[in-house]
């Protein structure tokens, strides 16, 4: 498998595609949204790629942030987005449905704490739903709180990384 950061239009449209095969309507984000995301931040959105037929399988996405508190739903829009920011809240890590349970969210994560710890981040926010809190923990992740956040109707919860 390789993982590697969405370079063509072509890629960012299978990545939407992978979302939208995860996540409900109301809580995948929109292909506009991931346009938006390669455009500010293309070195923290990553595709995982099945080397023996260059398909992709998985993604994740990332934004910067001022903050390590996560407030609301605003984050998911990128409206509050911070070019020099210095936490990256991931946004989604997906996998398409035939590749999961194979260790390609494990890869995909695990690079992109590498690329944050690389870059002098102070570390990793994201939310995440309950049955998910099991794997980020495994990852070095801590428990923060049940995030306000009503995305989509689902209760959220918020976990972090933080090294600084």
């Amino acid at each position: 498998m390789l993982i590697r950061p969405v370079e063509s239009n072509q890629d960012i449209i299978k990545a939407y595609e992978i979302e939208t095969s995860v996540f409900s309507k109301e809580a995948a984000a929109a292909l506009e949204a991931f346009q938006m995301r390669k455009q500010l931040f293309g070195a923290y959105f990553l595709v995982a790629e099945n080397e023996l037929d260059h398909q992709i399988i998985g993604v994740t996405n990332s934004i910067k942030l001022h903050d390590k508190e996560l407030a609301d739903d605003s984050i998911k829009q990128v409206t509050q987005h911070a070019e020099d920011g210095q936490y990256l809240c991931i946004l989604t890590i997906a996998v398409h449905p035939s590749y999961q349970r194979r260790g390609v969210a494990t890869k995909l994560l695990q690079r992109i704490i590498e690329i944050a710890r690389k870059d002098g981040l102070n570390g990793i926010v994201l939310m995440c739903e309950e049955h998910l809190i099991s794997f980020y923990e495994k990852h070095g992740f801590l428990y923060v709180a049940p995030s306000a956040s009503q995305h989509a109707g689902i209760k959220w919860h918020e976990m972090n990384l933080l090294w600084k």
